[in-house]
């Protein structure tokens, strides 16, 4: 999100600079232009006045040439030289060119039938015969020749007046040109440039607005679903007290199983919030283990039967003799879908009763469990549904329908809602199984006696796990971090490595990678609560074997354990 904004934030200033650099050249030749129009209208202003000067000239030369003051005689001579140093200035010629006249100007002075440049020259030659030897005949030739040179006089001052109207009219159609332009460049900048970066800005803005309030809901879905979570957590957990209170009682042992079926649901619902981040992502990976169908569906169900029990409803199990088979599925899956079918019917059942049933069907040679779930709740109904998602009646962990339809579908099979009459839903769950045809392992447990390394930081566990363990191990050394695991191992023989992944001093990343280091063949069995995809990926590219989930299951950790060993071949015990 940060290298989008900047990404924005960077294409915005780019086209906000290229608009205002493309005004400034506009603007910036603009200015040039009329500068030199304007020195262009300055000159012509001055060829018009000296132009004009030429009449007023011609008469005083005309004035002076008539009087006999030698005063008058130096006039007549600055008069001369001066209508002559202008006349010059209009007929000035650059590079073959006249600089101030135009076509008309040039037929004027040098054509027929006016030829006023030959006019001038020949009243400047009079003049000056004047001045040297004045005679009263000159006088009145040069009085003529006045007389007959003003109004062509007047005539060029007509013609340069017409060019510098003429060139007037062209700066008023450049400075039109030029508004056009700048009106056309802002209209292109407007629509390619500040029209789709409004937009863009728009769509940044709403998106962050977007991202704002999801961040919010997020927050606020957070809280509310710690809320859920804890409040569903004490179901199993309510179960666990209320039959341990039972066994103490009434010192009935069947009181126990009902317990470890309930610490099996909690194990469930713990592992299906953690797995709920996956799902959310659309990233299902199905899991493959080796379970006791009826086992498994009891201990879904069990820790329901209480709830059930304190609100007053019938609660009825009843499980075909089908389901006494050992089957390959993803176990945990299939416990947290049934236990959802019953956790939803028993909390929107207030009165009446729940029945469960479940059978091993087969449809055209391949097996499949159907699992039933009757309520006489008030129905399914979609909108209830959606109102109580949101709603602070902290019922469920609201992983709900929405991941049981995307779980029996990841899972191959379908789930099914048909609403009863008069009142009540049925809810129906069929997933594919594979039956278990070989029961015994390869080499028993009992057969095994192996010398184990069990690498774990907690004492707790570390105890239980070695009490698990019994069955299948001669001798069993125990410690607390990575570090003491490599100290032990060389200067030790152990058939396997149980190691857990999250110790202090030296973790279980590193400890697995310098102990594969000195031995390449021993097994090494992850065994962790860290079910994070990307750190099993490291750990087995660091060199472990296989990995198990706690809380860990007696005979699942005995047939791992039998199954590594009898891979790995002889033990350095036998």
């Amino acid at each position: 999100m940060k290298n989008k904004n900047m990404s924005l934030i960077n294409k915005v200033k780019n086209r906000y600079i290229g608009a205002l650099l493309a005004m400034a050249i506009l603007l910036s030749m603009a200015m040039g232009v009329m500068q030199y129009l304007l020195y262009q209208q300055s000159q012509d202003a001055r060829v018009i006045n000296i132009a004009g000067m030429q009449r007023m000239l011609s008469q005083r030369i005309a004035l002076f040439s008539a009087q006999e003051d030698k005063r008058d005689s130096e006039a007549l001579r600055q008069a001369i030289d001066k209508f002559e140093s202008n006349h010059d200035f209009l007929t000035k010629i650059e590079r073959g060119e006249a600089v101030y006249l135009n076509e008309a100007l040039e037929v004027f002075y040098y054509q027929g039938p006016v030829q006023l440049d030959v006019q001038s020259k020949a009243f400047i030659t009079l003049a000056r015969s004047q001045l040297q030897q004045p005679a009263p005949q000159l006088v009145a030739q040069i009085f003529i020749a006045s007389q007959h040179l003003l109004p062509n006089l007047d005539n060029a001052v007509t013609l340069f007046e017409q060019h510098a109207r003429s060139k007037t009219e062209m700066v008023r159609k450049i400075e039109l040109l030029i508004w056009l332009l700048g009106l056309l460049l802002l209209l292109i900048e407007a629509k390619f440039i500040f029209r789709p970066m409004a937009r863009e800005i728009a769509e940044a803005l709403d998106k962050l607005e977007a991202a704002r309030k999801l961040a919010d809901d997020a927050l606020h879905s957070k809280s509310r679903f710690l809320a859920r979570v804890s409040h569903e957590l004490r179901t199993p957990l309510q179960a666990i007290q209320g039959y341990l209170d039972e066994y103490l009682n009434n010192k009935d042992s069947q009181q126990l199983q009902h317990v470890k079926n309930a610490a099996n649901q909690l194990d469930v619902l713990l592992y299906s919030v953690q797995d709920f981040n996956n799902l959310s992502e659309q990233e299902v990976v199905i899991e493959r283990h080796r379970v006791a169908l009826r086992a498994l569906i009891k201990s879904a169900c069990i820790a329901f039967q209480l709830t059930a029990h304190k609100k007053s409803l019938a609660f009825n199990l009843a499980l075909s003799n089908e389901l006494d088979v050992t089957c390959y599925c993803d176990g945990k899956r299939v416990s947290w879908l049934i236990s959802e079918l019953v956790n939803n019917a028993t909390k929107f059942t207030e009165y009446g009763s729940i029945q469960v049933f479940a059978d091993l069907i087969v449809d055209e040679n391949v097996s499949f469990l159907e699992f039933v779930v009757e309520d006489t709740g008030p129905g399914f109904d979609y909108q209830l549904l959606r109102e109580s998602m949101h709603s602070e009646h902290f019922q469920g962990t609201q992983l709900g329908l929405k991941r049981c339809q995307l779980l029996s579908s990841a899972l191959g099979g379908r789930l099914d809602f048909i609403a009863k009459e008069p009142a009540g839903t049925r809810a129906t769950l069929r997933v594919p199984i594979e039956i278990d045809s070989q029961q015994a392992p390869a080499r028993k447990a009992e057969q095994v006696s192996a010398h184990i390394l069990l690498v774990e930081d907690n004492l707790l566990n570390a105890r239980v796990i070695e009490k698990m363990l019994q069955p299948v191990a001669k001798r069993v050394t125990h410690v607390e971090h990575g570090g003491h695991a490599l100290e032990v191992y060389e200067v030790g023989k152990f058939d396997i490595v149980l190691m857990d992944l999250n110790m202090p001093v030296m973790s279980g990343f590193e400890a697995t990678q310098r102990i594969r280091a000195l031995d390449p063949i021993v097994p090494i069995l992850v065994v962790t609560a860290n079910t994070n995809v990307e750190d099993l990926d490291k750990i087995y590219a660091l060199g472990a074997t296989a990995h198990l989930y706690k809380p860990l299951q007696p005979d699942v950790l005995h047939n791992k354990v039998t199954l590594l060993l009898d891979e790995c071949g002889d033990l350095v015990s036998s």
